[in-house]
């Protein structure tokens, strides 16, 4: 059972009775009508009728129309690279059947599918349940993971839960159990199923938070080169972490990002599946590729050609970085180093050196906490966009 404080029953409590007010008003009225469309979307589309019978274009609509392939710039790319050509459509349609049609409870088929079909993650998986199901399954994604914390209630589940991926159906179920207990809760204000309270979570997220946030945040830190750091939860404290990064925001930004280290993983996640591409495209001769294949972090634009090169340097000496990157000086392509702070000074000493001093125009230093800084405000400006512009 939930044990809530009385501040934290109080605080939904507080919400609740603003959510209905906010029913009522033309934009809560349109995000119901929003959410029931899409709900009478999956449970047509993904009847066991219409699995059976569908096609490479349908399962792309179905995908397309989901809220949590909004991440991808590129979601025919996406859908095309990593969904349809590891997967192939007939053990999409099987496993997809099975997940919402089959026998055994709900951790067994999840685990089912997450161990055969690639592509799909948490968001996705919990959106497809979700909305078939909205009695019975919550969505999880980083609506609830905003909401709960602002609502003091991040104690709820464990911390992991709030910063990656979900690694099985039971850490799913443990969401699912939790958010029913809220859903109980507040339920006198009209929130029966879970889809009811996506809707309250969706207007704290949108409407309430950033209003209270107002003037609330700490002063912001700031770098030593004078960049202004906004306070972030984010934490850089390995190689790893640095590489998730860089091909998280890569992909906000709308490029194609490849890492060397596609084993590498960072928090239960695999680089390699993170990064839009699985491979370099053969944009160059052979020495050159040569010399690509060991930077760390790639992003290609769509025409699948090189802008950004970025070496990590966590425990290794800067120049070897710089070296890697100074051998590719004859295409065009900007040099990023990434490291600690505290390397920013050796960085422009060796820049001052031959041979880079020559191009020293075309390398930048982005330290680890200006990488998370850039990352949330495009994260954030994405979020934004879609919002007021449907832009995605």
């Amino acid at each position: 059972m939930l044990a809530l404080t009385p501040e934290q029953d109080e605080r939904l409590k507080i919400h609740g009775r603003d959510y209905v007010k906010w029913l009522n008003t033309e934009d809560g009225r349109d995000n119901i009508n929003e959410h029931r469309e899409h709900e009478r979307y999956f449970k047509e589309r993904l009847s066991p009728e219409s699995i059976d019978i569908m096609t490479e274009s349908g399962l792309k609509d179905i995908y397309r129309t989901l809220w949590a392939s909004r991440i991808w710039s590129n979601k025919d790319w996406y859908f095309t690279n990593k969904l349809l050509a590891p997967n192939g459509l007939e053990k999409i349609r099987v496993y997809l059947k099975k997940l919402l049609y089959g026998e055994g409870d709900v951790i067994s088929r999840y685990d089912e599918f997450i161990g055969n079909v690639k592509g799909f993650g948490t968001a996705s998986l919990s959106e497809i349940l979700h909305m078939v199901y909205p009695e019975r399954f919550c969505l999880w994604n980083e609506v609830p993971k905003t909401v709960l914390p602002f609502l003091g209630l991040e104690g709820v589940l464990p911390k992991r839960f709030f910063n990656s991926q979900l690694s099985n159906g039971n850490e799913y179920l443990q969401c699912v159990q939790v958010l029913s207990e809220i859903r109980n809760e507040i339920a006198q204000f009209g929130v029966k199923d879970f889809i009811d309270l996506d809707i309250y979570f969706w207007h704290i997220s949108q409407d309430v938070i950033p209003k209270e946030s107002r003037g609330a945040l700490p002063k912001p830190k700031t770098a030593a080169a004078g960049l202004p750091l906004s306070p972030t939860a984010f934490i850089i404290d390995t190689h790893e972490a640095a590489e998730y990064y860089l091909l998280e925001l890569g992909r906000v930004l709308g490029y194609l990002s490849y890492t060397v280290d596609q084993n590498e993983t960072f928090q239960g996640k695999r680089l390699g599946d993170v990064a839009l591409l699985q491979q370099i495209p053969p944009f160059a001769g052979d020495r050159d590729m040569k010399t690509v294949k060991e930077i760390d972090v790639l992003w290609f634009n769509e025409d699948q050609n090189p802008e950004y090169s970025f070496e990590v340097e966590h425990t290794t000496d800067i120049v070897h970085g710089l070296d890697r990157q100074y051998q590719l000086q004859h295409l065009y392509v900007k040099f990023v180093v990434v490291a600690p702070e505290e390397k920013r000074a050796k960085y422009q000493s060796l820049l001052d050196r031959v041979p880079y001093r020559r191009i020293r125009d075309r390398f930048r230093f982005v330290s680890y906490d200006e990488l998370i800084n850039l990352y949330e405000e495009a994260v954030a400006f994405k979020q934004l966009r879609t919002k007021l512009l449907g832009e995605e």
